[in-house]
């Protein structure tokens, strides 16, 4: 059985004091990455998901670098001939993937790819992963990504036939991060939605893979609440937008009837507010 530090200590381990700003960051990030996947299925007017699969596939290692571009110790790696760049922040290399398209799924059952791993995935656990208990037979590495379709076919993360390594002259892999330091370590970030539902869960820890199917084994994993996201990600109030409760009262002033009206009440009739309204309506309406 495995040890299971507490969520503060895990996060704490591995980020210091900004451990709960950095949460915030990957939830805005995140939600910012959807949002725009959603758009570009909405654009599309199409009834396949090929569009919101295509634009998240790019824009979730996009976000992840534009929200912490400004932040102490932020660098980002590109595998050899891959589109993509993956954040490190504090040594820690952080992987985002889908696990599921609903909010029912649990985690635990997390597969990292749709189909077979690439080399490049492989190599992720390898060397910055928890090191391996337990791992079935491998099976053959000679296809492309991890076929994270987000529910239906979309473009693979690295170019066809690349396996996220370059072959060397020998026929052995040469790495596909291969200036990396040693003690860097793997921060996958599993995230649950879909297309018209958007975000459903996040969760990060870490895990050690067990199959070229991309099963994982979480050593320890814990939820990333949806609603810590940062102002950015519109999930607070915009800086200096009032809320419609706060703006200032008006003041009323109450005065009471001059005498000469009450004394000739038949000249001076009281009026009531629901005897003036009227119904406005245009010309092509009706009430």
């Amino acid at each position: 059985m495995y040890p299971s530090p507490s969520p503060q200590g895990w996060a704490a381990g591995r980020f210091g004091d900004r451990a709960e700003a950095v949460r915030r960051q990957i939830v805005a990030s995140l939600t910012e990455a959807v949002a725009n996947a959603q758009d570009a299925q909405r654009w599309s007017r199409s009834d396949k998901n090929f569009p919101y699969g295509h634009t998240l596939m790019t824009r979730r290692y996009e976000a992840l670098v534009e929200g912490f571009r400004d932040e102490p110790g932020f660098q980002t790696v590109r595998p050899y001939t891959s589109p993509h760049r993956l954040v490190l922040l504090d040594g820690n290399l952080l992987l985002p993937f889908r696990y599921a398209e609903d909010d029912t799924t649990p985690v635990s059952t997390a597969r990292i790819s749709d189909g077979r791993i690439s080399a490049l995935v492989r190599e992720l656990f390898d060397r910055f992963g928890p090191a391996a208990v337990y791992r079935q037979e491998e099976l053959d590495l000679s296809i492309g990504w991890e076929g994270d379709w987000e529910g239906e076919p979309s473009p693979e993360a690295w170019p066809a036939g690349d396996e996220g390594g370059t072959r060397q002259a020998d026929g052995a892999m040469r790495p596909a991060l291969p200036h990396l330091p040693e003690d860097t370590r793997l921060v996958p970030i599993a995230y649950a939605g879909n297309a018209h539902a958007g975000l459903l869960r996040l969760y990060w820890g870490e895990a050690e893979l067990l199959d070229d199917l991309g099963h994982l084994r979480w050593l320890h994993y814990e939820p990333i609440p949806l609603t810590i996201a940062s102002p950015s990600a519109g999930l607070t109030e915009a800086a200096g937008a009032a809320r419609f409760d706060q703006g200032a009262l008006p003041d009323l002033v109450l005065r009471a009837r001059p005498p000469v009206e009450r004394a000739n009440e038949a000249m001076f009739p009281v009026h009531n507010e629901a005897q003036q309204e009227t119904a406005v309506t245009a010309d092509d309406e009706h009430p």
